[in-house]
Order: structure tokens, then sequence, then C-alpha cells
């Protein structure tokens, strides 16, 4: 089987002419201007995709958005990157940790965590944020879809009174398509596309 191409740190972001929004994409910090897009999300041509030499993953954050490409993969844990370090890591789909947002996350264990989750043997993640500090918040699950096509969970915190929900449709081979995940009280929710080059 192929494996999927990566590389180290180097990034595609899309650029955009216009003004500078107040609730700017705080996926970056101190962005500038050129890799802002506020006016429409983002979804690459076919000319973009089939050019591409690495496997890569748009991300929007209400009509923000940027692009990032995958610099590894280790125990089924994909590492996706920015610019400015920014870091996403996803399993399954499931974002489980971020460096370089306003707002960061991380879930604890989530391989162990997740898997147990989807075979109905836990019904909690534990969740970090670092701004504000909250350590191994427990997230409940109050409902789960899952197929091998999708997977749905609406999830609640009772401690903060927060609702999140996860939707991740998948590909026929098991890869992720697309994940939309509430990563955080405080931001809009993400959503990713992954696009693979093989």
């Amino acid at each position: 089987m192929s494996k999927l191409k990566m590389i180290l740190p180097l990034v595609f972001f899309t650029s955009c002419s216009g003004g500078f929004s107040s609730d700017y994409f705080p996926l970056l910090l101190e962005t500038p201007k050129r890799v802002i897009n506020s006016f429409k999300p983002y979804t690459p041509g076919d000319d973009y995709i089939q050019n591409q030499k690495t496997s890569f993953v748009t991300v929007e954050l209400g009509a923000q958005n940027a692009t990032l490409v995958l610099q590894s993969i280790d125990n089924n844990v994909f590492t996706w990157i920015g610019l400015d370090n920014v870091v996403l890591k996803t399993y399954k789909g499931f974002i489980i940790s971020t460096v370089g947002l306003e707002h960061n996350l991380e879930i604890i264990d989530p391989l162990s965590n997740i898997d147990k989750l989807l075979i109905n043997e836990s019904d909690i993640l534990l969740y970090t944020f670092d701004h504000p500090r909250l350590y191994e918040l427990p997230i409940s699950i109050n409902y789960i879809n899952q197929s091998s096509q999708i997977i749905e969970l609406d999830l609640v915190s009772d401690a903060i009174n927060w609702h999140s929900k996860i939707k991740i449709e998948y590909q026929q081979n098991g890869l992720p398509s697309s994940s939309m995940q509430s990563s955080h009280p405080f931001l809009k929710p993400l959503r990713l596309r992954f696009y693979y080059k093989y």
C-alpha cells in the first residue's frame, strides 16, 4: 500500500484582497493581512488539488480559512502544520490537539479514550484548554451515531455549561474526508477538509 506524501514545515495559504476584519481568524496570531480571507469559506479548485505534491487539510473557522500540510503520521495521528508553527493533530478525524490558536485544546490520552468511546466502553473525553487554563475537563457524550461513513457526537460539560458537536465523514478507505468540531467554548467550530496524496 502506498504511503501518504508528507513534507517538512511548508505551508500554502489563500490570499485575499480587501480590508482587515476585527474578528480575524484566531488560528494565526498576528497573521499578515495577505493570508486572511474574510469574505467566504475556501474550497481549493481541482487544479490546485491536482498540483499539490503533499497531503493537506483546509481549515475553516467561521468565514476565515487556512491550509495546513501533512508533516507526519505516527500511530495514526496526523500532524498538520501551517504558518507560524500552527499545528493541528487529528486522530480518525478528531482534532486531538492544537498549537498556535488563540485558544488551544488537547484531549488527554486521545487514542485510548477515543477508541473506547467508539466501542461504547466510555462516555467521557477529558479536555485540557490553555486559555483559560482548564485541566482534564470531563466532556460527557450525550449522543453518538456512527457507521463506516460517519460519526456524529453531541458532547456536554456541565462544569462550564458547554455543548460541543463533532461530525466526521469518512471515505471508503476509512480515512476522514471532512470533520466539523467545536474545539473550544470561545471559538466557532473548526471545519476540516482532508486531501490525500498517495
